[in-house]
């Protein structure tokens, strides 16, 4: 062979190559999604699907959020060959088994391995399994727990597995040839139409008409139901345009069908919000960018991820399961976390005109992405202010009226929370609460308003019933546990009424009982310790959407366990948190998404018992001092476990000497962040939250 045969073999070699290398660039980028033949033929491709055979389960199914084109290690190899038996992490969450399934099916169309084509049969064989008689999937099988039995639309899991077996049925790329046989071609058949079937059964009905789906439905009674603390029982526009896509996609439509796509677009055209985008931007004093929606006139539409089941109103949701209808009202880390307004819809508009065209729709929905939402027009109350009603409570005082009164029409141990509606007015009385079981709810928290001017040292009143009482506006007794106090302003005003510049105890809220739950009120005092809850020997606490406002010391100060979230505190020189953990080295203080504020330098806190802090996602202005919590006096006393200050994600206006930075490392059980919780801090023993959720129709806010 002479050399220019040679230049022109190695030229035709290159040119050859060159394919391979541009698809294994343009794989680069999400190689478990790639769909060129080209990438599939190279060792990338072979080396990726070799490490899925090695992923999938025992099941036929693979687990979610592993990085499959990952080289392992030696040890997470074989740790992986651990795995294989799992019965509970095989899922369709997150495109899992779909996403490995896909590849796989393309991997033996270009190599014609068998192993490829076995694997690929085994997760067939899963999703068949998995079924349920109803046509649904649940998010997990065949080991699950909690709302993973649930018939999963959310995150496209159930239209991920009808799309996939679709393509199987149709012998779409890349199930075409011998890669499925006869036999299960007929099952996926089969179970299409019967998934079909679940998600016309499942479209929400209201007031007799088809509208949306929620992104979960049980089981068994197909009704939306709840998934995670966040997730409620709702309207999802965000799932539902993936199964509005769906439906559109058949290719011959049955009338009930074209009655679902029409209904659920008239739904989501009169449910579309306008006015307003989504921004992230800097909050001040944080790093992390902030989620905000904005006023724009000329944005596009949105659409809310939930909207209630009663109003088709949108709201937003923390990990206390309770809904809120302004992102400001949730914790950053929700708040930042989580997609709560989207755009998905709107791409279905132009699909639909095609597709009622296309199938000569009768009832045609007259929808219009330039038309004003529902917020605009008047259909919907995006910010709709929650209404007291007075046929929930048990009692009504209005203004002159005796608070103490009502609390005396109470059983002395009822068994069922007492509820107690305080119109708004101002209160110039001192309360008492010396049973368990006592709902007091405010009318509106900045109008009414409970105000009263008493020292410890200078008390109205030292018994009350024969037993003694302590110092506060709200006062406590011992054994009155499972108090909830809700939508007040309490004021305890001595420092300016009686005796100007006077800081001493002048509690605002003082208790000694047992799962105290104050939330949505000011806390004010002219004095130390506003907020004092200390129960004897050291209990439980939950505060939420507290202003506290004092310039005396030790404003918060409880004993034993207590967790507070999204909470302001104004302070004026004096260390604004204290914390007694006496006895028990697990009793804490924890303190999430508040921001620590002060007219004048302040320390953030201070201890003189056994003491522990636990921050999350809390912002401090630059008036607190750049100084860590510390001891109470010159002299210290003995302290088995030393200070115990723990910080995630705080900041602090003009930055920090680095005793802010994160140090759950420190921790004895290191937890996620997230993992910081009300029922993390009272160790499953007492879930408040549960309780205000029980009670949301008279505490609402």
């Amino acid at each position: 062979m002479n050399y220019k045969n040679i230049l022109i073999l190695l030229a035709v070699a290159c040119l050859l190559a060159i394919p391979l290398q541009m698809a294994a660039q343009g794989a680069a980028r999400d190689p478990l999604r790639a769909t060129s033949s080209a990438f599939f033929q190279t060792d990338e491709a072979r080396r990726i699907g070799d490490q899925m055979l090695l992923y999938q389960r025992a099941t036929g199914g693979w687990p979610k959020n592993v990085d499959m084109q990952r080289p392992l290690t030696p040890d997470e190899r074989a740790q992986v060959e651990r795995d294989k038996q799992r019965r509970d992490d095989s899922t369709i969450d997150n495109g899992a088994t779909t996403t490995q399934t896909a590849f796989l099916a393309r991997l033996y169309q270009q190599t014609g391995d068998n192993r490829y084509r076995e694997a690929v049969r085994r997760a067939v064989d899963y999703l068949l399994a998995g079924q349920y008689d109803n046509g649904g999937w649940p998010q997990f099988w065949p080991e699950m727990r909690g709302y993973q039995v649930h018939i999963t639309y959310n995150d496209d899991a159930m239209v991920n597995t009808l799309r996939l077996l679709h393509d199987i049925r149709d012998r779409r790329e890349p199930y075409q040839g011998r890669l499925i046989d006869k036999a299960m071609r007929r099952r996926v058949a089969a179970a299409f139409d019967r998934g079909i079937e679940c998600i016309l059964n499942t479209q929400i009905v209201h007031d007799g008409q088809p509208t949306i789906w929620c992104q979960q439905h049980d089981r068994t009674t197909l009704q939306p139901t709840g998934a995670r603390a966040y997730e409620l029982p709702s309207y999802c526009p965000e799932e539902s345009a993936a199964i509005v896509e769906l439906l559109m996609a058949l290719e011959h439509p049955s009338e009930r069908v074209k009655k679902a796509v029409t209904a659920a677009m008239r739904w989501f055209d009169d449910h579309k919000l306008t006015g307003y985008r989504v921004e992230r931007a800097s909050e001040p004093g944080s790093p992390q960018p902030g989620t905000r929606l904005v006023r724009d006139v000329q944005a596009a539409p949105l659409w809310a991820r939930f909207y209630d089941l009663t109003h088709a109103e949108p709201f937003v949701c923390d990990r206390d399961g309770i809904p809120r209808r302004h992102l400001e009202q949730i914790g950053s880390e929700r708040r930042n976390g989580y997609a709560w307004y989207g755009n998905r819809p709107a791409r279905l508009y132009a699909l639909y005109e095609q597709w009622a065209d296309k199938h000569h729709v009768g009832d045609r929905a007259d929808i219009s992405l330039r038309t004003p939402g529902g917020n605009e027009a008047g259909r919907i109350e995006w910010f709709r202010r929650p209404a007291k009603h007075e046929a929930d409570f048990d009692v009504v005082v209005q203004p002159g009226d005796s608070i103490q009164l009502a609390i005396e029409q109470a059983p002395l141990k009822p068994t069922e929370p007492f509820k107690i509606l305080i119109r708004k007015g101002e209160y110039h009385q001192k309360v008492i609460i010396d049973r368990p079981n006592i709902v007091l709810v405010g009318e509106d928290r900045d109008s009414t308003i409970l105000i009263l001017a008493e020292a410890r040292e200078k008390m109205m009143g030292t018994t009350y019933h024969g037993k003694p009482v302590g110092n506060g506006v709200i006062m406590l007794q011992e054994g009155a546990d499972d108090c909830i106090i809700s939508g007040l302003t309490v004021y305890n005003n001595f420092g300016t009424a009686v005796e100007p510049g006077n800081t001493t105890h002048q509690m605002a809220i003082y208790g000694r009982a047992d799962r105290t739950i104050v939330i949505n009120c000011n806390v004010w005092a002219d004095g130390n310790d506003a907020l004092s809850l200390w129960p004897p020997g050291g209990g439980f606490s939950y505060h939420a959407d507290l202003f506290l406002r004092c310039p005396g010391i030790d404003f918060l100060c409880p004993r034993g366990w207590c967790f507070a979230t999204r909470c302001h505190f104004l302070g004026d020189r004096r260390a604004i948190i204290w914390h007694d953990g006496s006895n028990d080295k697990d009793k804490k203080l924890v303190i999430t998404d508040s921001y620590f504020d002060a007219l004048s330098p302040t320390p953030l806190g201070r201890y003189h018992h056994d003491a522990q802090f636990v921050l999350v996602n809390c912002r401090m202005s630059s008036q607190i001092i750049d100084r860590n919590i510390e001891y109470a006096y010159i002299k210290k006393q003995p302290d088995p476990w030393g200070l115990r200050a723990y910080y995630y994600n705080c900041t602090r206006e003009g930055g920090d000497s680095g005793w802010l930075k994160n140090n759950f490392n420190q921790m004895d059980k290191t937890p996620e962040p997230h993992e910081i919780t009300a029922r993390w801090t009272f160790h499953d023993q007492w879930d408040p939250e549960a309780c205000i959720r029980d009670l949301w129709h008279v505490l609402a806010y």
